[in-house]
């Protein structure tokens, strides 16, 4: 088993060669303690125009495997292009300012052994941590907001130094080319039930030259992508609650609208104008959701909660549920309206309730249409993988008579496999 150590590097010159010096040195001591026969150290410079590509050109560093940008094209691509410039089995990186001691691989490759997992990174947040404070700071902050969303625990979700199995990079994809291809591939891992990440505690210096990180430009990209990947993961649950605080500023704006002397017809349409956002949100949440389920599948510990929900996202359940609220919304409105009760308060109150159950008997029978589209791009993608119908060598292996299978899966079976 082999390991490609990915070091990137943009305008390191007072670093980088402290760092290949180590990363050669280490790769005895990882062969000897780990089940690693090999280590191979992969150099990528990633657009400097400082010195740093001649200082790796000299001949002590003849055997790091070199991958030379032109211009800059990010922390993550030039990961990713380090990753392709050998076919080992275990794949790493470290950041090459001299933070990190390539030595700690040791514990990395052993821990990844010992609990099979997908990932193991450095954690830099500990005592012996050298990390300035208003980055150590932002990294927190984003630990816990990604343990908040993902109901599992990482204490630092940005770190620059990882092993990974290649085999698991396929379900990781696809991941950013920019700085925050860290913390989008620990969101994936926390968030992915098919993926396992752990964490061991490193000592931590402080970098040597100028940070190329932005507290807050990449503050903010670090924000989007734990926010988006929660969307993408669990959109139930992160839909749900920004629902609800959309709901609640709707109502708090109609209230203070109310106690300012408004019209109570203004705080009315403020009131339909939340719940039309709540239901689209939940909706988009209902859509992705599913599309997520026929993507990665169930999640290892199915709750009595998503069986339910599983139930209740069926496109033929969804279709019939909406049109019985979209023609129950329109058969009270036209009573409604015959009985002349759209000139009154109350009357304009009832006939706003009934507009909102149109419309959301609307967004719920479109659902079922959407689910149902995504169902059957989810069973053509999987035809094309598998070649269900490619001719197979022994006729038993058909149908176990030579005649074929009667068995079949029904084309209108529930959406939930």
């Amino acid at each position: 088993m082999r390991l490609a150590l990915v070091i990137p590097a943009l305008n390191e010159e007072g670093a980088i060669a402290g760092t290949l010096r180590r990363a050669l040195a280490a790769r005895e001591k990882v062969c000897a303690e780990t089940q690693i026969d090999e280590m191979i150290v992969v150099f990528v410079n990633d657009g400097s125009t400082d010195r740093t590509q001649e200082i790796v050109d000299e001949p002590e560093f003849n055997e790091v495997v070199k991958v030379h940008f032109e211009k800059n094209r990010g922390y993550g691509a030039a990961i990713k292009a380090g990753w392709q410039a050998t076919d080992a089995e275990l794949v790493g990186f470290i950041d090459g300012d001299g933070t990190c001691d390539p030595d700690f691989c040791v514990k990395l490759l052993n821990r990844l052994h010992e609990t099979n997992a997908d990932v193991v990174l450095a954690g830099r947040l500990n005592p012996e941590s050298e990390m300035p404070l208003i980055r150590k700071i932002g990294n927190i902050i984003f630990a816990r907001l990604l343990g908040l969303v993902s109901g599992k625990a990482l204490t630092d979700s940005a770190s620059g130094f990882r092993i990974v199995r290649r085999s698991s990079l396929k379900l990781m994809s696809p991941l950013p080319d920019g700085l925050h291809f860290t913390p989008a591939m620990s969101c994936i891992c926390l968030l992915d039930s098919r993926l396992r990440i752990e964490e061991v505690p490193m000592p931590y210096k402080e970098r040597i030259g100028r940070s190329k990180l932005s507290v807050v430009r990449d503050g903010f990209r670090f924000l989007y992508t734990i926010l988006f990947s929660a969307c993408c993961y669990g959109p139930v649950k992160t839909m749900m609650g920004a629902s609800v605080l959309v709901g609640l500023a709707f109502a708090l704006i109609a209230w203070i609208m109310s106690l300012a002397g408004a019209a109570p017809i203004i705080s009315l349409l403020l009131v339909v104008t939340g719940g039309l956002a709540v239901t689209v949100m939940m909706g988009t949440g209902l859509i992705v959701h599913q599309l997520n389920y026929l993507m990665i599948g169930p999640r290892r510990q199915v709750t009595a909660a998503e069986r339910l929900l599983q139930y209740l996202v069926d496109y033929k359940r969804l279709m019939v549920a909406g049109g019985l609220a979209m023609n129950t919304g329109v058969a009270g409105l036209v009573a409604l309206g015959v009985a002349a009760g759209l000139t009154t308060t109350k009357g304009k109150a009832v006939a706003f309730g009934l507009l909102l159950m149109i419309f959301v008997g609307i967004t719920t029978a479109l659902g079922g249409v959407i689910v149902r589209v995504i169902w059957a791009v989810s069973q053509k993608q999987k035809a094309l993988i598998e070649n269900e119908y490619a001719v197979r060598a022994d006729p038993a292996a058909i149908g176990g008579n030579g005649q074929g299978s009667t068995e079949s899966t029904p084309a209108e079976g529930a959406l939930t496999g």
